[in-house]
């Protein structure tokens, strides 16, 4: 049967969330997609059709779905049906398969020397499954089989975090996380905790908070937040447990509404765009033991005044603190040798950073825009300040920088219009100007001192 299509939300070809609580679904013939998660915890769904021209099926799509018996797949899907990714474990699934939309299709025109469906509906053919001949001689037995044994498909990589970096998010933390027991406390029962329906939840992560509970607790047993788990969630407090290690892949982007949450001690890492737009968001206290931050983890959270880095933090990645334009003051911890792109632009409030004594580069575009910035060191390990760092920083009035430093890069200083007075070593002297680094700058003095480039 044709769905309501208020209760199927479709934009592009792709199923992005099912509302209704049909026993029989059949999806319209132009869906080409469908998103994950789209009909999670759809408990009415019984038997559900697919167009032959369905190419993906996003993870978890049907997970929770516990009386689904009967699926009508495309052939070039086969593949979704094993390891538990797709359709929920141990359930007693028929799997139907368009033979006419084989692997050897995927991504292509899905048409074949037997014609369209479009031509079969226009010449008066209703029976598309007739029509394009499905395979039925695969039994559920042999599907169901196949879910229960093998083993879960290797995790798809993760964009990289840097040019450099294109390891799988499970490589990353095995640098990062020692792979010890998960659970060694017993008394952590996940049957006692009251919230467990609000979750999808595969052994200690989080895949996707599906409850409507605006002030949450994550289950004591999870030690993940997977990606996107809370994304676009109108949650406000969220309580996580105390064995978190890992804040996944924009796990709470775009959670408009979060004000408060609680970082537990074990957490070690906080993965790309983790909080990325939560506008809200007035305060976050990092643990002592974190040891990474992704790319945009915290873009965009124009409400937070502070943020204290760790010790413990060895890798600080691109754009992770861009659009805070409430934060008033930076320490880089120690570890921190290079300050990567933008990793604090569009601060515009920003007053104070503290740099360490181990820094040797300062990335293009890191202190971009801070427009109240008026104090700062550059150590005597710095090398290198990359081109518009300290683009606009208008508040910025004087500063020495050290023998040390061997490169400036173009137009480092541009637009610092306060600027007066600058101390910097005559090694320098002939990259200002090819690079206009302070150009524009009437008022500035430079003063240059004898001093030789450490190498």
């Amino acid at each position: 049967m044709e769905e309501n299509q208020e209760e199927l939300n479709i934009k592009h070809g792709t199923v992005l969330k099912y509302k209704g609580n049909a026993e029989e679904l059949t999806l319209p013939k132009d869906v080409v997609r469908i998103a994950p998660y789209a009909f999670a915890n759809c408990t009415s769904l019984k038997k559900i059709t697919t167009p032959v021209k369905l190419a993906s099926i996003g993870k978890g799509a049907f997970y929770g779905c516990t009386n689904l018996v009967e699926v009508t797949l495309p052939g070039r899907l086969f593949k979704r049906v094993k390891g538990g990714k797709v359709f929920p474990i141990g359930a007693d699934i028929y799997f139907r398969f368009y033979a006419s939309a084989g692997a050897e299709l995927e991504d292509e025109d899905y048409s074949d020397s037997f014609g369209s469906e479009e031509e079969y509906v226009a010449s008066g053919v209703n029976d598309v499954a007739k029509v394009f001949d499905v395979k039925d001689e695969v039994q559920s037995e042999e599907i169901i089989t196949i879910v229960e044994e093998l083993p879960d498909e290797p995790p798809e990589p993760l964009a990289p975090l840097d040019d450099m970096d294109d390891r799988t998010l499970k490589e990353r933390m095995d640098d990062i996380i020692p792979q010890d027991a998960a659970l060694d406390d017993p008394s952590l029962d996940r049957n006692t905790l009251v919230n467990l329906s609000d979750y999808l939840i595969v052994d200690d992560e989080v895949i996707k908070y599906i409850g409507t509970a605006r002030v949450t607790r994550v289950p004591d047993f999870i030690t993940r937040i997977g990606e996107n788990a809370f994304s676009n969630s109108d949650v406000t407090t969220v309580y996580l447990p105390p064995k978190l290690k890992l804040i996944g892949k924009n796990a709470f982007s775009w959670c408009d509404s979060l004000t408060e949450i609680t970082l537990p001690a074990t957490l070690q890492m906080i993965d790309d765009g983790a909080f990325s737009n939560c506008g809200n968001l007035t305060k976050i206290d990092i643990p002592q033991d974190l040891k990474f931050i992704g790319a945009n983890a915290f873009r965009a959270c124009s409400a937070i005044k502070e943020i204290n880095l760790p010790e413990t933090l060895h890798t600080l990645s691109r754009r992770a603190f861009d659009f805070c334009v409430s934060l008033e003051k930076i320490t880089v911890p120690a570890k921190i040798i290079r300050i990567p792109e933008g990793v604090f632009s569009h601060c515009e409030k920003l007053r104070k950073v503290v740099l360490p004594n181990t820094l040797t580069e300062i990335g293009a575009w890191s202190f971009a825009e801070c427009y109240e910035l008026r104090e700062i060191n550059f150590p005597r390990s710095l090398s290198s300040i990359c081109e518009v760092a300290f683009m606009n920083c208008r508040s910025l009035v004087a500063f020495d920088l050290p023998a040390s430093v061997k490169k400036i890069g173009r137009q480092a200083f541009v637009g610092c219009t306060s600027l007066h007075l600058v101390n910097l070593p005559k090694h320098l002297e002939k990259q200002l100007k090819p690079a206009k680094v302070f150009h524009k700058l009437p008022n500035l003095s430079l003063n240059f001192f004898d001093g030789e480039a450490s190498d």
